[in-house]
């Protein structure tokens, strides 16, 4: 599976790497062990069953810059929490931006640059639209207006 966030992005998107290294550490100060690849795997995971039903995730291939961007905030959040004493500093504001985003988009209300939505029907669901008959289907069975 592709990594929508890598550490550089963190980084980056964190803007001090003094601060992510606290942020990874263990109370000795060591650096836990697979923190940071956890982290971003939370994130997918989020965004991946928030936005399934609009869009083909998991990606594979290039990840678009905002869920990247989504992916790097809600991963520092996470670590952030994880400390004891908080250290998150805005941390969870931005992530709560993201999936404020992240919502928006399910909701078709924003979409992702690079990426074609899936084909819904109104209302944001797979099934195919009703059609709606007047008189006896072929079936025998009465038509869905006559009903009314």
């Amino acid at each position: 599976m592709t990594a929508y966030a890598t550490r550089a992005l963190v980084e980056l998107r964190l803007g001090d790497v003094l601060r992510l290294e606290v942020l990874l550490a263990d109370s000795q100060g060591i650096e836990r062990p697979g923190a940071l690849d956890a982290a971003i795997a939370d994130a997918q995971e989020e965004i991946d069953a928030a936005l399934a039903s609009r869009y083909s995730f998991p990606l594979t291939g290039t990840v678009p810059a905002q869920v990247a961007r989504w992916t790097a905030d809600m991963a520092l959040a996470t670590l952030a929490e994880s400390r004891p004493g908080g250290l998150g500093g805005g941390l969870a504001k931005k992530a709560d931006r993201a999936r404020g985003e992240i919502e928006a988009v399910r909701k078709g209300m924003l979409s992702i640059p690079g990426l074609a939505a899936r084909d819904l029907v109104a209302g944001g669901t797979d099934e195919a639209p009703k059609k709606l008959t007047d008189g006896p289907a072929a079936d025998g069975a009465a038509g869905t207006m006559d009903k009314w």
